[in-house]
């Protein structure tokens, strides 16, 4: 296991998910460009078209995933909480870890907050320079 996969697993407490970090890693190596291939990515060259890369996210950031109104009860909450953990290998949904229930759901209706998760990487850093 690599540093970056590490270091990514430990700050956001999911280390029993150091495979998924390693699908992501790839995931994202694979829409990355490479000096190699003249600056473009493994997508580009294979299918001569720039890869979408808007549906990238924060490994870790928290999520609410939507329940909707057929699935819950009169007072159950509308939403759950959970972290982001990759994305969906036959659909273009994104894998989630739902904290309080231990296990992982897949769905495409989920609202993600990255900007917690990046002011907490910004205090992580400011901690690590002193």
């Amino acid at each position: 296991m690599c540093e970056d996969e590490k270091s990514m697993l430990h700050y956001h407490d999911l280390s029993a998910y150091w495979e998924e970090a390693t699908s992501i890693i790839v995931y994202i190596h694979n829409r990355s460009p490479n000096v190699v291939l003249d600056e473009k990515t493994l997508e580009e060259v294979f299918t001569c078209e720039k890869p979408n890369i808007s549906h990238l996210h924060i490994f870790g950031c928290h999520v609410y995933i939507h329940i909707p109104k057929e699935k819950r009860a009169k007072m159950e909450p509308s939403r759950k909480k959970g972290n982001f953990i990759g994305y969906s290998e036959n659909s273009k949904e994104f894998r989630i870890y739902i904290l309080g229930e231990r296990h992982v759901e897949v769905n495409w209706d989920v609202t993600f907050h990255e900007e917690e998760t990046f002011k907490r990487s910004k205090d992580l850093e400011c901690d690590l320079e002193t």
